[in-house]
């Protein structure tokens, strides 16, 4: 049976990795400490307790390189040299340009690190397997390992592909309005799966067609082929394609304080440009990672990760991925219960939290990225893409009291129905996304000759996911669009420098 669903987009790409269903749960069992996300005492985060204190910089200034009126955080990030990342930049390897460990960390966390991301980087097998640790893949999976959606040097894999075949760097999630909630399809679960261990029928094919809009801006419009002896998708399920960002920073992400986030939240809404909202979990803290900042720990959304991409159990998802009704999947043997240990998904999660960042790429005297970055901020993409975060006090080791550049405020906003996407996530509505981070996504359009960015990969550069913001962020799209055309490559120079 063939099912066609279109589906939309989002901001500029980033965030975190894309599966993601079941409810979230706050800590391992065992007493095991996992959560480095105290909120700590309420501090500003429009603040700078660092670098380009607006106190301390000469901010109007008649130097020719430095114009009127500069924002702190430009002068910041030219002049003073404020790393990206904080303790966690590093110049990007060759081979691990994405993986690679923050040059500042301490030896004492190598080891942990390390283990984490042989596990990260490891093919599955099937259970029972030779390697006990390594076994238990499936039933239904999407890619057989962490790295697969995450590769080690581009930073983002194939997506759309011009026979119309979609890659593994994009994944389509299930979703169905079901009393207030949004749930799963009944047969397929919450996220399409075309790949299955042996005796274990595969959810199906995914395809893509263009959908032109009346500006010539593509859209891929999914299509979701299902076998004949299949259960066909429910009359109201909808489809959502999402694509895998590259994870560098998350530890410190996760290491903003909830307070600062909603503190965040109620300055825009007394009266900013746009009103963005922190995604309040059924806990009661904040979400910020996914594209719909669904969990709230870099831990959690490993987990989820692993259960729904890989088929891989832990203890915060100890069943597998299979619908009563899919009962090959349900027969099919276990690598164990859980198929990952605690120990492991916390190193998995250790390595995720101490990933290099990329450094910055402008030189002092890279007057086209000034340029641009002056225009960044005052067309208004900064008041969503906010340049400058600093971490709570209570944070680990390494992350607390840091100030980094990850051009994310991690809030909700509502994007419109240019970037609207066929379902919602928790009370994330369709159209509401986390602003994504844009550090490093230079580094990866130029690592990567088929990158795409937003949420469904429909744009293939800066300019053209530009084009694409609306709802809250259309201001900001008709401001770029007024810009003359030197004026827009200077911003996108200085994008591609992050």
């Amino acid at each position: 049976m063939r099912v066609s669903f279109f589906v939309s987009a989002l901001l500029l790409a980033g965030g975190a990795s894309a599966a993601c269903s079941s409810p979230e749960v706050d800590h391992l069992p065992h007493d095991v400490d996992v959560d480095a996300e105290d909120s700590g005492d309420d501090v500003d985060a429009a603040a700078d307790p660092g670098w380009g204190d607006a106190s301390d910089a000469d901010v109007n200034t008649t130097d020719a390189d430095r114009p009127l009126e500069e924002a702190d955080w430009i002068v910041a990030l030219f002049d003073e040299g404020a790393p990206l990342g904080g303790p966690l930049t590093s110049a990007p390897g060759e081979n691990f340009a994405f993986l690679e460990i923050a040059d500042a960390i301490p030896v004492e966390l190598t080891q942990n690190f390390s283990v984490g991301r042989e596990l990260f980087m490891a093919d599955w097998d099937p259970a029972p397997g030779p390697r006990a640790v390594l076994d238990g893949l499936g039933p239904h999976f999407h890619e057989t390992a962490c790295v697969g959606c995450h590769p080690t040097s581009a930073g983002r894999p194939p997506t759309l592909l011009d026979d119309g075949d979609v890659a593994p760097g994009l994944l389509i999630r299930l979703r169905r309005p079901d009393d207030g909630h949004w749930v799963g399809d009944p047969h397929y679960g919450e996220q399409f799966q075309p790949r299955a261990l042996a005796g274990v029928a595969p959810e199906g094919a995914v395809h893509w067609q263009p959908h032109p809009d009346d500006r010539g801006l593509i859209s891929p419009e999914i299509v979701l082929t299902t076998s004949e002896d299949a259960p066909t998708l429910h009359s109201e399920t909808r489809a959502s394609a999402r694509n895998s960002p590259q994870i560098v920073g998350m530890g410190l992400l996760e290491a903003i304080a909830d307070d600062d986030l909603r503190a965040l939240a109620n300055a825009q809404s007394e009266g900013g440009r746009v009103s963005g909202r922190v995604h309040v979990r059924p806990d009661g803290r904040v979400g910020r990672f996914g594209w719909k900042s669904l969990h709230t720990t870099v831990l959690a959304q490993s987990a989820a990760a692993f259960a729904e991409d890989i088929g891989i159990t832990s203890a915060l998802h100890p069943d597998q991925s299979c619908t009563p009704t899919q009962l090959d999947c349900l027969d099919a043997p276990s690598g164990g219960s859980p198929e990952l240990a605690d120990s492991g998904l916390e190193a998995v999660a250790e390595f995720q939290r101490y990933i290099g960042v990329p450094a910055f790429r402008a030189t002092t005297d890279d007057a086209q990225a000034r340029e641009g970055a002056r225009h960044f901020d005052a067309i208004g993409c900064a008041d969503c893409h906010t340049p400058r975060q600093h971490t709570s006090p209570d944070a680990a080791e390494l992350l607390a009291n840091q100030t980094f550049f990850p051009f994310t405020d991690l809030l909700l906003h509502d994007m419109g129905p240019e970037l609207a996407d066929a379902v919602g996530e928790g009370d994330a509505t369709p159209s509401e996304w986390r602003t994504p981070p844009l550090w490093g996504l230079g580094l990866v359009l130029q690592r990567s000759d088929d990158a795409r960015l937003l949420h469904d990969g429909r744009a293939s550069t800066f300019h053209e996911a530009i084009l694409w913001h609306g709802g809250e962020a259309l201001d900001a799209r008709r401001s770029y669009e007024a810009l003359s055309p030197a004026e827009q490559e200077a911003l996108v120079h200085f994008l591609g420098r992050l």
